[in-house]
């Protein structure tokens, strides 16, 4: 018995010694991976859920390095470049979560191109702390050859035997079943309902570490690019979108808009924080105020994205449909067959136009928005040369221009507009000036942001008073939003004090200007984007049979409005599982959007 357990000791001290190197990244990366979970996306789960998360880090990192242990040669400089990458994609992880609060995902390598357009806000996000990811491989690097000299010192105080392939093979075996007994409690098929159903990657990165939730969506999208719906999977589908699918939702408004104008306005990064506030004793949003005062105002807006971020907005707005949490609908699925609000007016004798003061390729909006029915799009290119301010043109001359083009666009007219100069990194201007603050007074962006948004409220008063001058203003419904909050630290300023880890960090406002209206009203009910294409077809009294996951913000029981959930979400009548019913609601939406289901609705 004595001389097993020797050999047993013997062979262990072997396997570490002829190891070391993968031993010890496993064990670091394992930590780094803990840590992201941990600290990075701050996600809140049972403890067993959160516990599973992190030792699967650890399992993922020992499978990826498993096959090293087989190897003689090159061994040791083979496990530093595998240490290197998974560190690198740790960072990529750590920065762009940092950033779009997602992690990113195979299906975003079609919109890389994207990326310069926001790479001063995310070359802010870039702190030297990061350099601590690789610390690991940095101090190997430095002292292998005294590391090296020590395991060799261990094995001859030890007097152990070369290592052969079967103490390897031992070590991959146990590890793959500690995988398999890991991954059974969690049940095989919830985890194929990972990958067939696209929960969003933070959830899985949570749930079963961030290396298997890069390898579900990297199983999942080419599933998605190699798969298609059978004639059976097709009429369950329809027969679900049949059965599930309500009655277009009207309130007593219905009509009041009937004939007229419509212009929607999505406004860059406009946070519900910002409206009706003062900082150096003046309005951030002076000319939003007075509006919210004589329009529908919904200061608790909710906005939703996905993987495609503000396009997801466009998107959104556009159909009532979820965006997807691991691609950008508009790069991935731009050319699919989309049902929406600008197609629903069109059949109804309206044109159709989009505005946007930047390169029309941006997000695919060109494919998109073509698909989306837009008759025509205003791109940067379709605008006199100005003043670039952040990502594009200033929005007072593209405000201006577009007013211009609407006036032109034929009637009933709806016309799309984007606004742009509200976005990171937020620069400053000799015209952005009027708060006259400050911003080295306030934390990384604050400043810029609340001089650039303060500015392109400014912008949209002379638009207003542009419609006016052109007969448009009064005989308009006129629809504004925000697109999403900006991407700031909690802060006070003025009577400003906004928390992103609050509801703050997930309201927009949504005004609602009538045509004639002078009189306003706000409503403490909660609405979203989603809402938005319900709620112009109510008001213009246009009628659809269109898939809807949104209502008309109007409507109310007695005129049969759908109950919702207690994050706002909406959901068909007749359910109680309120959580499940929404679940179920984003599945049928992406498996529509994934494959091109609109024909067959």
């Amino acid at each position: 018995m004595t001389k097993l357990v020797h050999k047993i000791v013997r062979q262990i001290i072997s396997f570490v010694c002829n190891q070391y190197l993968i031993l010890f990244f496993i064990i670091t990366l394992g930590l780094k991976l803990a840590y992201f979970n941990t600290y990075i996306t701050k996600v809140t789960w049972p403890d067993n859920q959160y516990s599973f998360g992190i030792i699967f880090g650890f399992i993922s990192i020992a499978i990826l390095f498993l096959p090293l242990l087989f190897f003689n040669k090159h061994k040791n400089k083979l496990a530093i470049i595998l240490a290197t990458v998974i560190s690198a994609l740790i960072l990529i992880d750590t920065v762009y979560y940092s950033y779009f609060a997602a992690l990113p995902g195979v299906g975003l390598l079609g919109s890389i191109g994207q990326a310069g357009s926001v790479g001063p806000a995310i070359l802010d996000l870039m702190h030297w702390q990061l350099i601590l990811y690789f610390v690991d491989i940095i101090l190997i690097i430095v002292f292998h050859k005294q590391i090296r000299q020590f395991f060799k010192g261990l094995e001859t105080k030890f007097n152990v035997v070369k290592q052969n392939k079967t103490t390897s093979l031992l070590v991959t075996i146990v590890t793959i079943i500690i995988m398999f007994m890991a991954l059974f409690p969690m049940s095989p098929i919830k985890f194929n309902d990972i990958i067939d159903k696209g929960y969003d990657t933070v959830s899985t990165s949570q749930y079963y570490g961030l290396i298997m939730s890069h390898a579900v969506d990297t199983i999942r999208f080419i599933k998605q690019e190699t798969t298609h719906l059978s004639a059976a999977e097709e009429a369950t589908l329809t027969s679900w979108v049949k059965i599930n699918k309500p009655a277009q939702v009207t309130s007593d408004l219905n009509g009041i808009a009937k004939g007229k104008n419509v212009i929607m306005i999505q406004v860059e990064s406009l946070g519900g924080f910002v409206i009706n506030q003062t900082v150096n004793g003046k309005e951030v949003t002076p000319n939003l105020d007075k509006l919210t005062q004589t329009s529908q105002f919904f200061p608790n807006n909710r906005f939703i994205i996905g993987a495609g971020h503000t396009s997801d907005t466009d998107f959104v707005a556009n159909t009532s449909y979820f965006p997807l949490t691991d691609a950008a609908v508009f790069v991935r699925y731009g050319q699919d067959d989309f049902d929406s609000l600008p197609k629903t007016l069109l059949s109804n004798g309206y044109s159709a136009y989009a505005y946007h003061g930047f390169n029309r390729s941006f997000w695919n909006r060109d494919v998109a928005l073509v698909s989306l029915g837009y008759q025509k799009f205003y791109a940067a290119d379709s605008y006199p040369k100005g003043t670039m301010i952040n990502m594009g043109l200033n929005d007072g001359d593209f405000l201006s221009k577009t007013a211009e083009y609407i006036k032109d666009q034929p009637k009933p007219s709806f016309s799309y507009a984007i606004t742009l100069t509200s976005h990171v990194p937020f620069e400053t201007t000799d015209q952005m000036k009027e708060l006259g603050i400050n911003i080295n007074d306030y934390p990384n962006q604050v400043g810029g942001y609340l001089e650039n948004i303060n500015y392109v409220d400014r912008m949209l008063g002379k638009f207003f008073e542009k419609l006016k001058s052109e007969g448009l203003y009064d005989d308009s419904l006129i629809v504004i939003y925000g697109d999403h909050v900006p991407v700031l630290t909690a802060f006070s300023a003025g009577t400003i004090n906004y928390n992103p880890e609050t509801v703050q960090g997930k309201e927009v406002p949504l005004i609602i200007k009538l045509p004639q209206e002078s009189i306003g009203k706000t409503y403490l009910n909660q609405a979203t984007n989603l809402d938005i294409m319900p709620t112009i077809l109510d008001l213009t009294g246009v009628k659809t049979d269109n898939l809807m996951f949104g209502q008309s913000v109007f409507a109310n029981k007695s005129n049969g409005a759908m109950d919702v959930c207690t994050d706002q979400l909406v959901v068909f009548s007749g359910s109680d599982d309120c959580k499940s019913k929404l679940t179920e609601e984003k599945n049928k939406s992406a498996e529509i959007i994934r494959y091109n289901q609109f024909h067959n609705l």
